[in-house]
């Protein structure tokens, strides 16, 4: 990999917000852009509703953690001012740099599982060696899924645009919570089935009279019906 290279899927990144998501920063070797894709990753990840900071924001913000001076402006203006334009963006960056992501993942990953095997000296019994098998299949699940590679927009799900304007990958939906959508990875899985769990009272539940809004994906068409209807026209 080289730092050009890595310069140009920095750039896609800051064009492609839903991939701070998606990308680490250990995923950069160079050491100058790991330290300021962190900076910017962190900040964005805090700070969901923030749009992507200007040069000149970035290079306050790393002058804040960069106690040692070594983000010169000079360095920082040679990472931000690569133009994708240059460069072919469909048949050059977007086949390299999903096959970046996904080299990454595999290479993380195997690494974690290598670590969950090492815990398998120390498991005595039936149910705590499931759970150690349970956790790798997770993770061969996570470093192996492509999801990653689709980039069509959501869009807006209901009326109001602004309350419900979405930056996310076609195969995630915002559930409405920030902190909940971080933990997901941005939301939940487009045609899953999620089970909410929590002790009595705490409000997970829906009462047949509550009010949800659905939408036609035909024609757009938004209606609003009970939580009732909604689920006995699913049973039909």
């Amino acid at each position: 990999m080289t730092i050009s290279l890595e310069k140009i899927f920095f750039i896609y990144i800051f064009n492609n917000k839903r991939f701070f998501d998606v990308v680490p920063s250990n995923f950069f070797k160079n050491n100058e852009i790991k330290f300021v894709y962190d900076i910017v990753r962190s900040y964005l990840l805090g700070n969901r509703d923030a749009e992507v900071p200007s040069p000149k924001q970035i290079f306050e913000m790393i002058s804040l953690e960069d106690r040692e001076g070594i983000i010169t402006k000079d360095i920082l203006k040679s990472i931000l001012t690569t133009q994708l334009s240059e460069y072919d963006e469909k048949n050059f960056i977007i086949p390299r740099f999903n096959a970046w992501i996904l080299a990454n993942k595999l290479k993380n990953g195997t690494v974690d599982i290598i670590e969950e095997t090492r815990t398998l000296d120390t498991s005595s019994d039936l149910d705590s060696t499931i759970i150690i098998a349970n956790r790798m299949k997770e993770i061969v699940n996570d470093i192996t899924n492509t999801n990653f590679v689709q980039d069509d927009d959501l869009g807006s799900d209901f009326d109001n645009e602004e309350d419900h304007s979405q930056d996310k990958s076609s195969l995630k939906v915002d559930c409405g919570i920030p902190t909940l959508n971080h933990m997901l990875g941005g939301g939940w899985d487009v045609g899953t089935l999620n089970l909410i769990m929590a002790s009595t009272s705490n409000g997970k539940c829906s009462i047949g009279e509550t009010m949800i809004k659905i939408k036609n994906k035909t024609n757009g068409n938004i209606k609003e019906i009970s939580f009732e209807d909604f689920y006995n026209f699913l049973s039909k």
